[in-house]
């Protein structure tokens, strides 16, 4: 890549896939918060295996050359906008 546009244009591809990756796992989230017991906050929380998946992730990342500490932020905020969809589902607040 020699120019900025075209980097941007990879960034903008990958971003593309990306969305397509979160759409799915979005799915599988609203799943999830339909099986757990309504209203359970702490179900829906579930810190246990989100600590599980923050390690995990970060052994992943650096294993794919990926910085660790990159991969915790980026899964930490979407971990949080998912408990938060998730919330409302369960609560049967959201459409589904």
């Amino acid at each position: 890549m020699d120019t900025l546009a075209e980097v941007r244009r990879q960034i903008d591809h990958i971003d593309q896939q990306l969305l397509a990756l979160l759409a799915q796992r979005q799915h599988w989230v609203v799943q999830a918060g339909l099986l757990k017991p309504h209203g359970d906050a702490a179900a829906v929380a579930a810190p246990e295996r989100v600590a599980q998946i923050l390690a995990a992730r970060r052994q992943q990342a650096e294993a794919a050359g990926l910085s660790p500490a990159v991969a915790e932020a980026v899964w930490r905020a979407m971990i949080a906008a998912f408990i938060a969809l998730e919330t409302d589902v369960n609560q049967d607040k959201a459409t589904k």
